[in-house]
C-alpha cells in the first residue's frame, strides 16, 4: 500500500489543477464535462490495477517483483490525466480574439492560381482505399451515433466550420462508423475527402489526392505535395460547395497543423482513439463510440454467423451451452466490433472451431493462458484477451501465410504495393520470405530474375495472399495491386522471440531496401515517383526500431539494409522539405549505425544539411564536424568525397560570418573537384556558387559577379539547358559517387545576381534577377524557401522604387509559403516577413495601418527573442550609441534569423 502513495499524491495534484481550471471555465463546460469523463475513465483503470496488483501479489516479494510494470502503466495513465488537463487550461485561455487572429492569418495565404469555375464534376466521392467499394459490408447498427453525428454535421445554411470527433478503443469501429456515415451521405455533401493520418507522409497524399480529385491545375504533377496542400486549402475556404473531411486515425495534434481549413466553411469528422481538440475549438462536439452492449453483441455475432445461426436464433433452437459459451466469449473480447468479426470467422473455420461456439471458447481460454508475452511491454486484461484471440487466427495460418503477415505487420498500414514482394533482384527475398523466389529458370547467376517474370505474384506468394484476405487479417485492392493491414493486426502480431523479430525485421528492411532509389550519381531524382511510393515504409521500419529500442529489445539489431535504407528515406526527406522527420529517421539510423564509419559520416551530413536549413547553426556544426573528421580518417586528401567536408563547411563557416576561413575550406574543395575533371564539373560550379556568396557578403561584388558567372557557365556547358538543370547547396558521399539535392540552378544562380545587384543599389536589376528566381521557383518548386526569399527581395525592390502596394503583395505571397512551412510557430522566415511588413505599413504617410503595423512588429519581435534564445539566430545588436533603434542593423538581426543562402 506504501507504494500508492507517490501516485496518489501526483494525481491529487492534477485533480486540484483541474477544479481550478474548472472554476475558469465558464465560456464551454461541455469541454470540461467531456474531459471530466477522460480523467474519471484514467482513475477507473488506475484504480483497476492496482486491485489487480494487490489480488495477484499477497506477499511483499511478489508484490516488489510485478510493480515496475504496474507502476509504468499507472503512470500513462497519470500522463494522460495531466493532457487532458493542460487541454482544458489552453481551451479556458484560448481566447476568441486568438481564433478570429488565426483564421485572418489564413486569409493572408496565397496558393496556386486555379480557375474561378469549379474545375472538378461533381458530386465527389474520395472514400479511403482499404474499403474500394466505400463501405464495410458487414457494418452493424450504430444508428443513434450516425444520427448525432449528422445533427451536428448537417450544412443547412451554417456559415461555420463545423467539427465533430468519434473517438474510443481500438477495435470499436470507429473508422467504420465514420465510412458508413459517408457512403449514406444524409446532409447531402458535394465533396467527401478521406483523409489518412496514420503519418505526415498519408496525410500529404491524400491531400494531393484530393487535389487530382478536384482537378486543379497541375494537381497531378509529381513531387507537388505542398502546392497542391495549399491549392485544396483555398478550394476549401473559397468554393461555394457543401464538402466534408474524414481525418482517420488522428492521433496527434502536431500532424495536423498547416492541414487544418482555417476560416472555411464547411464539416470535419474525425477518428482519434482520444478526444483530442486539435485546433482548439470550443464549439467543437465528439462522441465516445462505445463497445456494443451484450445484446448488440450477441446480435452481431450471430448475423456474422450467417443465415443458419440467425434461423435457429430467430426459432429458439441455439443449445443452452451454445448460448452460454457466446456470451462468456462475447464479454471477455470486450464488446469490440473487429474482435466479434474475427470471433465469428474464427468459429466458421472447421480447423479451430468446428462450427461450434463452444469448442472455440474453449480454444481461447487456452489462447490467453498460454499467451506469450510481448517483445516490448506488458499488456492490460483486455488486451490479453484480445491479442489471445488474433494469436489463436495467426496459430491457424500456414507457415506462408503467417511469414507475409509478420512482414506485413512491420510495414505502414497506408497501403503496400504487392510489387514489393516482386523484387527483380531476388537476394531480397533471402530469409523468411524465400517462398516468393521466382522459380529459377527465371533467375541468372547474379540472382536477377527477367522483367517478365515479376509482373505477378508466384503462386505461394498469391496462396498466402488469398489466405490472409480469406481470414479477414488484410484486405487487397487486385487493380491497384495493393495491400492493407489493419493496424490493430500490426499491433496484435506477436513474434515468438526477439531472434523471430530480428529475421522478419531484417526480411521487411531488405525488402523496401531493394525498392527504395540509392543514393547514386544524382540519379535518385529520376526516380521520385517510387521515393513516394515506398518512403512512408522506410519512416514507419524507423519508428518500429526506436519503439523496440525504447521497449527494452536490446538484441535486436540494424542491419546493413536497414541502416542504408534509412540513410535514403532520411535524405529524402531532407530533398522535399521534412526536416523534423528527417531528422527522426537519422537520429533512429544513428542507434543502428556504428559511430566510427563511413556511413555514419553520412548521416551526420544528412542532419547536417537539416540543421543548416533549420538555421541551427550549432547542431549543424557538430555534424559537420564530426563528419569532417571521419572523412579525414578514411579517405585521401584528394577524394571527391573529401570534398564535400570542404564545401560544406565553407558553407557552416559562411552562415557564422566567418567568410576567410570559408573561402580556405571553399579552394580546397575547388582544387581537388578541378583535379577530377569533367566528371565533377557540376561539384565544382556548386563550390564556385558558393564561393561567389562568400565574396558577396565580403562586399567583393566585382569578384563575386565574375565567380557567378564562371559558375553559371559551367553548369549550362555541363548540362545544355540552365532552365532544366538541378544543382545542390549540400552533398552526401556514397560509396558509388556523390548524391546532389533538388534545388534548380538557375532560380540559384539568379538570386545570387540579384543580391550583388542590390548590394550596389541597382533596383530594378536586382528585381529582374529575382524576379527570374521566382518565375524558375514556381514552376519547379513553387513553396521551397527559395521561392519564398525571391518574393521578399522583390518586394524590398519594389518598396526602393516606390511601389509599395506591389511590395505588400510580394510581401503576402512570401508569408503564405513560409506559413506553410512553418504552420506551428512563427519562424525565422515569417518574423523577417512580418517586421518587413510593418516597416512598409509605418511608411504610410497617414499612418491607417498603425495598429496593423505595431502587431506584426510586436509578434515578429516576440518571435525573434525566442529564436534567438533557443540559438536559431546569430546575435546582432540593434540600437545604436543613443540606445535608439538602429534599423539597419535590426533588419540586419532579422536576417540572421535566416537560413545562409535566403538572407
Amino acid at each position: 500500500m506504501g507504494r500508492t502513495v507517490i501516485w496518489s499524491k501526483r494525481l491529487r495534484k492534477d485533480i486540484e489543477v483541474f477544479n481550478r481550471c474548472l472554476d475558469a471555465c465558464d465560456d464551454d463546460m461541455n469541454e470540461a464535462r467531456l474531459t471530466a469523463v477522460e480523467i474519471l475513465e484514467s482513475i477507473l483503470q488506475i484504480l483497476s490495477e492496482s486491485v489487480q496488483h494487490l489480488q495477484n501479489c499477497p506477499t511483499d516479494s511478489e508484490a516488489s517483483k510485478d510493480w515496475k510494470h504496474v507502476e509504468e502503466t499507472i503512470a500513462e495513465y497519470l500522463s494522460e490525466i495531466e493532457w487532458a488537463v493542460k487541454h482544458v487550461n489552453e481551451i479556458t485561455n484560448y481566447s476568441k480574439a486568438n481564433r478570429e487572429k488565426q483564421a485572418n492569418n489564413l486569409a493572408m495565404r496565397h496558393g496556386l492560381v486555379f480557375e474561378p469555375e469549379e474545375p472538378g464534376t461533381f458530386p465527389i466521392f474520395m472514400s479511403s482505399k482499404k474499403y474500394p467499394n466505400g463501405r464495410n459490408d458487414e457494418f452493424y447498427g450504430r444508428q443513434e451515433e450516425l444520427d448525432r453525428i449528422n445533427r451536428y454535421l448537417d450544412y443547412n445554411g451554417s456559415t461555420e466550420l463545423r467539427t465533430y470527433t468519434i473517438y474510443g478503443r481500438r477495435g470499436v469501429g470507429k473508422t467504420d462508423l465514420a465510412m458508413e456515415y459517408a457512403a449514406r451521405n444524409p446532409a447531402g455533401f458535394d465533396a467527401i475527402f478521406w483523409i489518412e493520418c496514420e503519418t505526415s507522409l498519408s496525410l500529404r497524399h491524400s491531400f494531393t489526392s484530393m487535389a487530382v480529385e478536384l482537378n486543379l491545375p497541375g494537381a497531378d504533377r509529381s513531387g507537388h505535395h505542398e502546392e497542391n496542400q495549399l491549392a485544396v486549402l483555398k478550394w476549401l475556404k473559397t468554393t461555394k460547395k457543401t464538402w466534408l473531411l474524414i481525418f482517420d486515425n488522428a492521433e496527434r495534434e502536431s500532424i495536423l497543423n498547416g492541414y487544418w481549413p482555417l476560416g472555411s466553411v464547411g464539416a470535419i469528422l474525425i477518428t482519434s482513439r482520444k478526444y483530442y481538440n486539435f485546433m482548439k475549438d470550443n464549439k467543437r462536439r465528439g462522441d465516445t463510440i462505445m463497445p456494443f452492449d451484450e445484446t448488440q453483441s450477441w446480435e452481431l455475432l450471430i448475423k456474422l454467423l450467417g443465415k443458419s445461426w440467425e434461423d435457429l436464433d430467430k426459432r429458439g433452437l441455439i443449445k443452452t451451452s451454445e448460448e452460454k459459451a457466446a456470451r462468456e466469449f462475447i464479454k471477455a473480447i470486450g464488446g469490440l466490433a473487429l474482435a466479434i468479426q474475427i470471433a465469428a470467422q474464427l468459429i466458421r473455420d472447421p480447423n479451430i472451431g468446428g462450427n461450434t461456439i463452444e469448442s472455440t471458447y474453449d480454444t481461447f481460454k487456452e489462447h490467453v493462458r498460454t499467451l506469450p508475452p510481448r517483445v516490448v511491454k506488458q499488456r492490460s486484461n483486455l488486451v490479453h484477451a484480445l491479442d489471445a484471440l488474433w494469436n489463436m487466427t495467426f496459430n491457424s495460418l500456414t507457415r506462408n501465410g503467417r511469414a507475409l503477415l509478420s512482414v506485413l505487420s512491420l510495414l505502414s498500414p497506408d497501403g503496400i504495393l504487392i510489387d514489393l514482394f516482386l523484387p527483380k533482384n531476388q537476394k531480397a527475398l533471402d530469409g523468411k520470405l524465400a517462398f516468393c523466389k521466382q522459380h529459377p529458370d527465371h533467375v541468372d547467376a547474379k540472382s536477377q530474375a527477367t522483367l517478365s517474370s515479376v509482373i505477378e505474384p508466384t503462386r505461394a506468394l498469391r496462396a498466402a495472399i488469398d489466405e490472409l484476405v480469406r481470414a479477414k487479417l488484410i484486405k487487397e485492392d487486385i487493380r491497384a495491386r495493393m495491400l492493407w493491414a489493419h493496424r490493430v493486426v500490426q499491433e496484435a502480431m506477436n513474434y515468438h522471440s526477439t531472434l523471430d523479430l530480428q529475421e522478419y525485421f531484417n526480411s521487411a528492411s531488405a525488402l523496401v531496401y531493394e525498392a527504395f532509389p540509392k543514393q547514386e550519381k544524382g540519379d535518385y531524382l529520376s526516380e521520385r515517383d517510387r521515393c513516394r511510393e515506398f518512403i512512408s515504409h522506410g519512416a514507419h521500419l524507423s519508428l518500429k526500431f526506436a519503439i523496440y529500442e525504447k521497449g527494452g529489445v536490446e538484441k535486436l539489431k540494424g542491419s546493413e539494409e536497414f541502416i542504408k535504407l534509412l540513410s535514403n528515406c532520411a535524405w529524402y526527406l531532407y530533398e522535399i522539405g521534412d526536416y523534423a522527420q528527417c531528422l527522426k529517421v537519422v537520429e533512429t539510423d544513428c542507434l543502428a549505425c556504428k559511430k566510427d564509419t563511413l556511413q555514419y559520416a553520412t548521416l551526420c551530413n544528412i542532419a547536417g544539411a537539416a540543421y543548416f536549413e533549420l538555421n541551427r547553426l550549432n547542431e549543424c556544426r557538430v555534424n559537420y564536424e564530426t563528419m569532417y573528421k571521419l572523412h579525414a580518417q578514411f579517405l585521401p586528401e584528394d577524394s571527391l568525397e573529401r570534398s564535400v567536408s570542404y564545401h560544406n563547411m565553407g558553407n557552416l563557416e559562411s552562415a557564422c560570418e566567418n567568410h576567410e576561413e570559408a573561402m580556405i575550406y571553399f579552394d580546397r574543395a575547388i582544387a581537388i573537384r578541378t583535379q577530377a575533371g569533367d566528371d565533377a564539373t557540376d561539384l565544382l560550379a556548386l563550390a564556385l556558387l558558393c564561393k561567389a556568396r562568400a565574396h558577396y557578403c565580403l562586399d567583393n561584388l566585382d569578384d563575386a559577379f565574375k565567380i557567378t558567372a564562371r559558375s553559371e557557365a559551367l553548369f549550362v556547358r555541363n548540362s545544355g539547358s540552365s532552365e532544366n538543370h538541378f544543382l545542390a547547396l549540400y552533398e552526401t558521399p556514397h560509396k558509388q559517387g556523390l548524391f546532389k539535392t533538388c534545388a534548380n540552378v538557375h532560380r540559384s544562380v539568379h538570386y545570387v545576381y540579384g543580391n550583388i545587384e542590390w548590394a550596389k543599389k541597382e533596383w530594378s536589376l536586382a528585381r529582374h534577377h529575382y524576379g527570374q528566381s521566382c518565375k524558375v521557383g514556381l514552376i519547379n518548386g513553387p513553396v521551397h524557401p527559395i521561392t519564398a526569399a525571391a518574393y521578399y527581395s522583390i518586394a524590398c525592390c519594389e518598396f526602393e522604387l516606390k511601389h509599395p502596394e506591389v511590395a505588400k503583395k510580394n510581401l503576402e505571397k512570401a508569408l503564405a509559403i513560409a506559413s506553410l512551412r512553418s504552420p506551428n510557430r512563427d519562424d525565422g522566415t515569417m518574423a523577417r516577413i512580418m517586421w518587413k511588413m510593418s516597416v512598409m505599413l509605418d511608411d504610410d504617410t497617414y499612418g491607417t495601418y498603425a495598429k496593423e503595423a505595431d502587431a506584426l512588429r510586436l509578434r515578429a519581435e516576440l518571435a525573434r527573442q525566442q529564436l534567438t534564445a533557443s540559438g536559431e539566430s546569430g546575435l546582432v545588436f540593434s540600437i545604436d550609441e543613443n540606445g535608439n533603434e538602429d534599423r539597419d542593423e535590426t533588419e540586419a538581426s532579422y536576417e540572421a534569423l535566416i537560413p545562409f543562402f535566403y538572407r
